[in-house]
């Protein structure tokens, strides 16, 4: 069940990159279309190691706290991804851009969430190399799905209801995992 959890958690903080890839202009170039699904890719996978790095450093002090540590940092996921739902239906939260720095940033900024649940894998025997690819392949083919798709009302909508799915996934995982496995 952890583990059909974590690839559930793995799967929807992938989709994060949707929003950002459905504003991606890459005007019929498949070259910089490929080079700017690799930044987005990147930058969510290079997020999630540095979590893991930083959770293998420190997050051994919090060790007593670990199961409050844990509820709090997944509530604040989903909190977030389902707070964002609204602003993504509305066609707020995805961007008109096509420079890789523009698109570094707003994946960096999608990536907090992937960082912090980095952080908190620190709790769980997981297998971090499988959880790396899994997350790199999925981000690369939602990138992909994301730049291909036109942005519209009905993938406005989409997007909206894949980010209220993976804060419900999140607050789930909170639940389920603090309270019945650490």
């Amino acid at each position: 069940m952890l583990t059909f959890l974590v690839i559930l958690i793995i799967i929807f903080l992938s989709i994060q990159v949707f929003p950002v890839a459905l504003g991606i202009n890459v005007a019929g170039k498949a070259g910089k279309a490929i080079i700017l699904i690799i930044v987005l890719s990147i930058v969510q996978v290079g997020s999630y190691w540095l979590g893991l790095v930083v959770g293998d450093s420190f997050m051994h002090l919090m060790d007593g706290f670990r199961g409050a540590v844990f509820f709090i940092g997944f509530l604040l996921i989903g909190i977030r991804m389902l707070m964002e739902t609204f602003n993504i239906r509305k066609g707020e939260r995805t961007y008109s851009i096509d420079t890789f720095g523009h698109v570094a940033l707003a994946s960096l900024a999608q990536g907090i969430n992937t960082f912090l649940a980095g952080l908190l894998f620190y709790y769980l025997k997981i297998d971090q190399l499988f959880t790396i690819i899994i997350l790199f392949v999925l981000t690369v083919i939602v990138a992909i799905v994301g730049i291909v798709i036109k942005p519209g009302k009905l993938t406005f909508a989409f997007a909206s209801l894949l980010y209220a799915i993976g804060g419900l996934i999140m607050l789930i995982s909170a639940v389920y995992i603090s309270f019945f496995i650490l």
